[in-house]
């Protein structure tokens, strides 16, 4: 016989094919069996007793029997079901899925067969939308069409279609009397909740199987983006839906299998950028700072100098304190100040002199480390050269200022040597593309060579594309900039341009001399509207 069209379309692509088929012995997986022997596969069947029932080896003679009428080969697998979710902890449902789907997966391996079918069909999507609807679940998806090895080629085909087929072939099948065991939620929904609510919106079944598709499109769509999401992107801006499937990614990577409630909490986390500290149920705590999800044990670093003696290398310790540039701070205030994770804060490491006026924490480990007041003259250490490079930037910053230029400017280091310095020159040579870090890019090219393989660019503001994208033309190991750039910045706005693949990485660290940077751009901003500078 012809197969309809509604069961024959899904089933072409396996024409001549050898593919494993699921057949629990019910009329969805006896009317695949048939129906792929009619488009033209070369199935073989798979049956898993669960051992839940009486008269579940039934099925399995059943099934044998239909292989040899059909003469398919036949693979047979079981495990008693209920006691292995009782050793394991899993309900009685999950316990059934994962062994069944072992078992079909190692079923394929020994029949070299690449590809797995059920036969779910569009009830089976309906009743699992709107169980995933009562659940609260983050997202109405369904059952998948695809996952690994397993397809789902009937996911769209009414019931009635294959009890048709079924009655015209003359095929029995075997009925699971535990399918009318009302107690378990998918048998009540498929017996009273969706007939009772067919009978007021008819179609329900097929608009609840559209939503599906048109919500696990939505979701790839989305898992996509928040996959490419990079350290740069500011996630202030981002969508919720992009953070919470972000959030999903990275604590799925750790391990953990987060729920609804647990993807709300870290995603409006990662959006107000404040440091929040999460116990998600059954899992860890995680600390959201900065916007990013912190899971993963920090390495803090330990002095490269020789520590002097009266100074004492440990962790820090209640009433430490400071003394920077602007006066001396709590140590604990400065650790949020720089987004350090809560349980990270006890790790890092300290370098503090004790005296009697108390201790006095004179360098912490953190990432660039931090000095006090000449602490980093007292043991001999070598400059920063980020913090001298941002010195030498500035300065060129404050010339262009008093050219009435936006006060930008960059250097070019190779190692610690300058070889490329620039400000911008945009109003005196009528030319916007005239910018800081251009220019220093041009100059280092000239000692160093076109590619600038072991440079760093140093800037006071965070690039724009265009010089972002010179720089990684140039092949810059590192950029390090000083103040954010929320209007015009390639590093921090929703159009990161290292969320994308270039041929070229490089690291990028912001924040060196940042007060210093924004003071200069405020104060010459407020002296030209007010025509004083």
């Amino acid at each position: 016989m012809t197969l309809p069209e509604p069961l024959h379309r899904p089933l072409r692509a396996y024409h001549g094919q050898r593919v494993l088929v699921a057949v629990s012995g019910g009329a969805d997986s006896v009317a695949l069996l048939r129906a792929l022997l009619l488009a033209g596969a070369q199935p073989t069947a798979a049956h898993f007793d669960h051992q839940l029932r009486a008269g579940s080896t039934q099925d399995a003679r059943f099934v044998q029997q239909l292989a040899q009428d059909l003469g398919v080969p036949l693979q047979l697998g079981g495990a008693d079901v209920r006691r292995v979710a009782a050793q394991r902890g899993w309900n009685l449902e999950d316990a059934a899925r994962r062994l069944r789907y072992n078992f079909l997966t190692r079923a394929a391996r020994q029949a070299s067969l690449q590809t797995i079918l059920t036969a779910h069909t569009r009830r089976d999507q309906a009743e699992t939308v709107l169980w995933q609807l009562l659940r609260g679940e983050a997202v109405l998806n369904g059952i998948p069409a695809e996952r690994g090895h397993v397809r789902r080629p009937w996911l769209e085909v009414a019931r009635p279609d294959i009890e048709r087929l079924l009655g015209e072939l003359g095929q029995s099948w075997q009925e699971d009397p535990s399918n009318q065991d009302q107690g378990l939620t998918r048998n009540w929904l498929r017996l009273e909740v969706l007939p009772l609510l067919s009978s007021r919106f008819p179609g329900l079944e097929a608009r609840l199987a559209r939503l599906a598709t048109l919500q696990a499109q939505d979701d790839e769509a989305l898992d996509g983006w928040a996959a490419r999401l990079t350290s740069h992107a500011d996630v202030g801006r981002l969508p919720l839906a992009v953070l919470r499937r972000a959030a999903r990614q990275q604590l799925r990577v750790a391990g953990l299998e987060p729920r609804l409630e647990h993807l709300l909490q870290v995603a409006g986390g990662m959006q107000d950028r404040q440091t929040h500290h999460l116990d998600l149920p059954g899992a860890q705590s995680v600390t959201v700072t900065a916007g990013r999800l912190q899971l993963d044990t920090l390495i803090w670093p330990e002095p490269e100098f020789a520590v002097p003696d009266g100074w004492t290398l440990r962790h820090r310790q209640p009433g430490d304190r400071v003394r920077l540039p602007g006066g001396t701070r709590k140590l604990s205030d400065v650790l949020t100040d720089r987004k350090v994770p809560r349980s990270e804060r006890d790790r890092v490491w300290l370098a503090v002199q004790e005296g009697t006026d108390g201790a006095q924490v004179q360098w912490v480990g953190l990432q660039p480390a931090l000095w006090a007041v000449g602490a980093r003259e007292l043991v001999g250490a070598a400059p920063d050269p980020w913090h001298e490079a941002m010195g030498e930037a500035l300065r060129l910053a404050h010339e262009a200022a008093a050219r009435q230029e936006v006060p930008v400017g960059a250097v070019v280091l190779q190692g610690e040597r300058v070889v490329g310095r620039g400000s911008n020159t945009s109003r005196a040579d009528r030319d916007m593309t005239r910018h800081a870090e251009l220019e220093a890019l041009r100059q280092a090219t000239q000692v160093v060579g076109p590619y600038l393989n072991g440079c760093t660019l140093v800037v006071t503001l965070e690039p724009c594309p265009m010089c972002l994208g010179a720089a990684l033309e140039a092949r810059v190991d590192r950029v390090v900039y000083g103040a954010a750039n929320p209007r015009a910045g390639a590093l921090g706005g929703v159009q990161d341009l290292l969320e994308f693949r270039w041929g070229h990485r490089l690291q990028v660290v912001g924040g060196v001399r940042a007060s210093e940077a924004r003071r200069l751009l405020r104060q010459s901003f407020q002296s030209w509207r007010a025509g004083t500078y």
